[in-house]
């Protein structure tokens, strides 16, 4: 079986171009066989203590030990590599967002068990400005990125869906932005308000619980096909 794909990859992040490559299973197979340079080489990095470069390579390892179906116990020790990443950058709700995604593991309960007193003395306030996270799949994330603008906040969502052969096509993505008061923990996105979206009628409820956010969209949401703005984010930051 061959396949005609943009050749999309770039270290740690997917980005398309307008040359088109084709794409093979034995090429498959080989990008497969790359995960552990990934591993190796982000070591590298961490190790020097570049821990930018260090995550990004990361995120391949873990974009293609999902990919691939690897054993769950080498994708979890990507996702706790990033979490390590973000651990020495004292950014502790972005590691803990990683070491979610695999609670069984017992590398993950080790690095929660590390960083559980830094996240007890400064915890994500409950206030609803931050940043929040929902695991889109292949290292990737969708975000909620919530920042008071006078008596109200500006709300911006970036979302993605990750098709079967996204590390080759890139994933599809959609977007939304509003101004809004968020009044007893709630906020309303309304196409109607929002002049990129014109045409369509949506409305996104917006919940924030704690450091919890929790949307739901009704009506014609068509932020990018199969992009859906929905579920539960985690606050990753203030």
């Amino acid at each position: 079986m061959k396949f005609w794909l943009p050749a999309c990859l770039l270290a740690g992040w997917f980005i398309c171009s307008n040359v088109w490559a084709k794409i093979d299973e034995p090429d498959i197979k080989a990008d497969c066989l790359k995960t552990g340079l990934y591993a190796s080489s982000g070591k590298v990095a961490y190790q020097q203590g570049d821990y930018a470069k260090a995550q990004n390579l990361f995120r391949d390892q873990v974009a293609w030990s999902e990919f691939c179906h690897l054993p769950a116990s080498s994708t979890a020790t990507a996702y706790n590599n990033i979490a390590l990443t973000y651990m020495h950058q004292k950014q502790y709700g972005k590691a803990k967002a990683w070491l979610s995604l695999a609670p069984q593991d017992a590398k993950t309960q080790f690095n929660l068990e590390k960083i559980q007193s830094n996240l007890d003395a400064n915890p994500p306030s409950n206030a609803p400005a931050g940043l929040y996270w929902q695991y889109a799949g292949e290292g990737s994330w969708n975000t909620v990125e919530v920042k008071p603008e006078e008596s109200q906040y500006v709300i911006q969502f970036s979302g993605m869906y990750m098709g079967a052969m996204s590390l080759y096509y890139g994933p599809n993505t959609g977007n939304f932005s509003t101004v809004t008061a968020i009044k007893n923990n709630q906020a309303v996105y309304h196409s109607v308000d929002d002049a990129s979206a014109a045409g369509t009628d949506c409305t996104v409820n917006l919940d924030f619980a704690g450091q919890n956010l929790t949307l739901k969209s009704v009506g014609d949401c068509g932020f990018g096909d199969n992009v859906m703005a929905s579920g539960k984010f985690m606050k990753v930051e203030d």
